[in-house]
């Protein structure tokens, strides 16, 4: 059984957090068909479908994770590539109907268990090792119950003096700045974060 997506999944970015849902929903539907009779062709869209918005979402990843200065992207851009290719591979040497589903399967199952719930997890921690208090202590980037009620799931861009440096900080820590009654501050160049952009 392929893991349901869960809350502890997220990597605390909105836009990657939807994106890793529907991957979740193609795979959940890779399952569904692997114990089933499918015609070639629904297993080819389906397969087209998943390499299409993989390709999507790992650009989207990768410019996000260099937005916020992710020191492993290059090696994290050559598992994508390895993903892709793999993806191409499947793709070219179709011997039937049961060996594509059987292959589309572990590459789903792979991708999921390997890549979100370990790699892409090091890039949340990253980010997560970034930020401060004004007291020193570790920031919390849970979604709040106001957040995913009003839908603010939003991208906050904070820049500090580090060149080149963005803090992606979730709203709630966002409505803590904005307020005044909190400072948040770079773990790096140790100067509180001042808002760049809201995506």
């Amino acid at each position: 059984m392929l893991p349901k997506w869960e809350d502890n999944f997220s990597v605390y970015n909105a836009k990657i957090d939807e994106q890793h849902k529907k991957l979740f929903e193609m795979a959940a539907h890779v399952e569904r068909i692997s114990d089933r009779a499918v015609s070639k062709a629904e297993v080819k869209n389906l397969l087209a479908d998943f390499f299409s918005y993989m390709k999507e979402h790992f650009y989207d990843e990768e410019k996000y994770m260099a937005s916020i200065g992710y020191p492993d992207l290059p090696a994290h851009k050559n598992i994508h590539k390895d993903i892709i290719q793999t993806m191409i591979e499947l793709i070219q040497d179709i011997k039937s109907t049961n060996d594509l589903k059987e292959k589309l399967y572990v590459v789903a199952k792979n991708w999921l268990l390997e890549h979100i719930l370990f790699e892409d997890m090091k890039v949340a921690n990253y980010r997560r090792s970034l930020l401060a208090t004004d007291d020193g202590s570790e920031v919390t980037f849970e979604v709040e119950e106001e957040e995913a009620q009003n839908n603010k799931a939003q991208t906050y861009l904070y820049s500090c003096e580090c060149e080149g440096k963005l803090h992606d900080v979730p709203y709630n820590i966002h409505k803590k700045i904005k307020s005044g009654k909190n400072t948040f501050n770079c773990k790096v160049c140790k100067k509180p974060i001042k808002l760049h952009q809201i995506v």
